[in-house]
């Protein structure tokens, strides 16, 4: 009997061996591949593009604490986390640069209970990238490495950039919260703020001292311009979400903290398509992503990087910072981008 999910359906589960281990997996056939992944403190379903065709294509569709199993960190009606653009600022690419890791065919790599990989091979990418990425359960969250080959060229501007996305369930607020840069000043900082004239902040923001990504005229920019006010220092951020979705509860806040490897290379976004009841933005319905950039890439070259998403109880923002100075390998240093060494 497979785990039942909220949504209703049981998961069927089987059983195979990889890489000398043993995993468990859907049923396969023409629907595809997921996973169910479980430690003690989480559980969640990873999805191929085929699997989850209903819901827009592959990644974790569900994830949710064991403490509020009843509520999913991500929203359940689409794809919560997963790779989902490429882009590269030419105007003959536009209609690649919206969802082609999604669509693109991909495969899942069952390691243990707690850990899987979705490859996407260069011959099936719209851009020629061989990708990989290998999300592990920890006790506190989700550890994550990202690799990437170009074999192609794809990218005359000199870069190729990278996008995920995070749809999530239930927040406190629309806004996330960072150590950043703004007037030349180095403080805490948020995006997604309302704005005095009407709206909310939305969009991507780098690294201080990066240059922005060029781009031709008729491009796609939509997850390409930066903002022009706020840089982030260190590379992370953190969002308040609410553990049991219930909004009139207030003691069960916690902290969503999205940690990285590196700072030139990663740049921090925001959007907020969700729609509440009254059709306006659901503030508590925000999509809180990220960015890998590779410059110059080259083919044959692998880069990557690695993040880590930690979520506890919220106590305070120096609890936070604490929390972040204690991952010695997230310790960020100025180059631009991780090379992996080929074996």
């Amino acid at each position: 009997m497979g785990k039942m999910g909220r949504m209703g359906r049981p998961l069927r589960v089987g059983v195979c061996v990889l890489l000398g281990g043993w995993g468990a997996f859907a049923q396969p056939a023409e629907i595809g591949y997921s996973t169910l992944v479980e430690n003690e403190t989480l559980w969640g379903v990873v999805h191929d593009n085929i699997s989850n065709k209903v819901g827009q294509g592959s990644g974790f569709r569900l994830l949710s604490l064991k403490a509020y199993p009843q509520q999913s960190l991500f929203r359940e009606k689409e794809v919560g986390l997963n790779f989902e653009h490429v882009f590269n600022g030419t105007a003959a690419d536009k209609d690649l640069c919206m969802f082609t890791p999604r669509r693109d065919t991909c495969t899942l790599e069952v390691h243990s209970p707690t850990s899987v990989t979705i490859h996407w091979a260069a011959s099936e990418s719209s851009w020629g990238l061989k990708c990989s990425m290998r999300y592990d359960l920890q006790p506190d969250g989700v550890s994550m490495e990202f690799k990437a080959m170009p074999t192609r060229e794809q990218f005359p501007l000199g870069y190729c950039a990278l996008m995920w996305a995070s749809y999530m369930g239930r927040t406190r607020e629309r806004r996330y919260h960072f150590w950043g840069e703004k007037d030349s000043r180095e403080q805490w900082l948020a995006f997604g703020e309302d704005k005095p004239d009407g709206g909310f902040e939305t969009g991507t923001v780098a690294h201080a001292g990066v240059r922005p990504l060029p781009y031709e005229e008729g491009a796609q920019t939509l997850n390409l311009i930066e903002n022009t006010e706020k840089f982030f220092v260190l590379p992370f951020f953190y969002g308040l979400i609410d553990g049991d979705g219930n909004l009139s509860t207030d003691n069960d806040t916690l902290a969503y903290i999205m940690m990285f490897d590196q700072t030139d290379a990663i740049r921090f976004a925001l959007w907020n398509f969700i729609q509440d009841t009254n059709h306006q933005p659901d503030p508590h319905s925000p999509a809180w992503d990220w960015q890998y950039v590779i410059r110059e890439p080259k083919l044959g070259e692998t880069y990557g990087y690695r993040a880590q998403l930690i979520i506890l109880p919220y106590e305070n923002q120096e609890n936070v910072m604490s929390l972040f100075r204690q991952q010695a390998w997230r310790e960020a240093k100025r180059n631009s981008t991780r090379h992996y060494r080929q074996d």
